[in-house]
């Protein structure tokens, strides 16, 4: 392992192998990223892998928009096909959270999303085996999707992580699993190595892209960062053919339950449980509750047998928001953490912006300022 380098990234998921990837394409050549276990072993490598237009917000939308070019370039760009299917995500809206979709649309389609309402009479035509009693609005994009179905139970990275880890590697990064960071040295106000199990590294710039463990990379460098992790669990049927393949992702809004069709399979997924390990463990007990909003949304369900599942982390900000970049007060400590499951959906942009700031000291495709640290102290004050 090199022992000086330009920039330290910590953390090997699918944030940190894109800072790693659009930071060499940018000339960066002294490039090392340490990750405590393998390449894609935490939150990336356990979710839903959607990839979604309908975001809530005005930043978020232009995220997924961004994110979406890379994307739907990947094969051209990387040579690597990432299995995108356009599966469609459809959001069922009760009375009480109807008026909050509503607005959600009303914000998509002044963006230019493609996003469509429904009627409970449209969402029964469209997904008979969604219970709509209860249902008063929908709405739905078909351009979002899926991309790279994969089981965590194979311990295999998804495609975007090893395209982002093979050409980061080509360009010249090191990229190095089972290696810990356990410390970052500042002095005078500044980064000046980062110590690892394997040695300290001398460096003027340290990346904290490490998911869940990202609180506390911050407390390293004196910084209480505002993310907290909550565990989702995900579990997956046997062949259920009573969906049909061509099935939409449904998203009970109210419930933050969702399901879709995962091979011949129903993966679906619920939780919202802060959680205080970084290597959280699959609750079969949980499955009760999933079942239960199951039964009540598609009843059909009820027919089908649970064959695995996995448990995954989503580190929250209070605003919903990452934290990217650069901190006042440690010159050299840039931010690419708190994404709150949106780590799939939104890595191309992560890395693009976090690779612009270091390269040119500002970013031109977006506007990083609502995302970096600083707004909660100003929001505190």
């Amino acid at each position: 392992m090199r022992t000086r380098a330009d920039v330290v990234i910590i953390g090997g998921g699918i944030q940190g192998t894109s800072v790693a990837y659009h930071l060499a394409k940018r000339g960066g050549r002294d490039i090392v990223l340490v990750e405590v276990d393998m390449v894609g072993s935490g939150s990336s490598g356990r979710s839903a892998a959607m990839i979604l237009l309908q975001e809530s917000r005005d930043q978020t939308v232009r995220m997924s928009q961004e994110s979406f070019k890379e994307y739907l370039n990947f094969q051209d760009e990387f040579g690597v096909d990432i299995g995108y299917k356009p599966i469609g995500y459809l959001t069922v809206a009760t009375g009480d959270v109807a008026d909050e979709l509503r607005a959600e649309v009303e914000l998509q389609k002044q963006l230019g999303v493609p996003t469509e309402t429904l009627s409970p009479a449209d969402i029964a035509r469209l997904v008979p085996s969604v219970n709509i009693e209860d249902i008063v609005f929908g709405a739905v994009c078909w351009q979002d999707g899926v991309i790279d179905p994969h089981s965590v139970m194979q311990a295999d990275p998804h495609s975007v992580m090893q395209a982002y880890v093979q050409h980061a590697r080509r360009l010249g990064a090191e990229i190095n699993e089972k290696v810990e960071a356990t410390g970052i040295v500042v002095e005078k106000g500044r980064v000046v190595a980062v110590e690892t199990t394997a040695g300290r590294i001398l460096t003027p710039v340290v990346v904290n892209a490490a998911g869940a463990r990202a609180a506390q990379v911050g407390a390293w460098v004196g910084l209480r960062l505002p993310v907290a992790n909550y565990k989702r669990s995900i579990f997956v049927t046997d062949r259920f053919d009573a969906i049909p393949d061509d099935s939409p992702f449904v998203m009970d809004l109210a419930a933050e339950w969702y399901f879709r069709k995962e091979g011949k399979g129903v993966l679906m997924g619920m939780g919202r449980e802060e959680s205080t390990t970084f290597e959280p463990q699959l609750e079969w007990e949980f499955l009760d509750a999933i079942v239960e909003r199951a039964m009540h949304r598609a009843p059909i369900l009820a027919n089908a047998r649970v064959m695995r599942g996995w448990a995954g982390l989503r580190s929250l900000t209070p605003d919903d928001y990452p934290i990217l970049g650069p901190v006042a007060g440690v010159a050299g400590f840039v931010n690419a953490c708190g994404w709150g499951g949106h780590g799939v959906m939104h890595a191309p942009i992560g890395g693009l912006l976090v690779a612009e700031w270091i390269a040119e000291g500002k970013t031109t495709t977006m506007d990083m300022g609502p995302f970096l640290f600083e707004r909660f102290a100003a929001s505190a004050g």
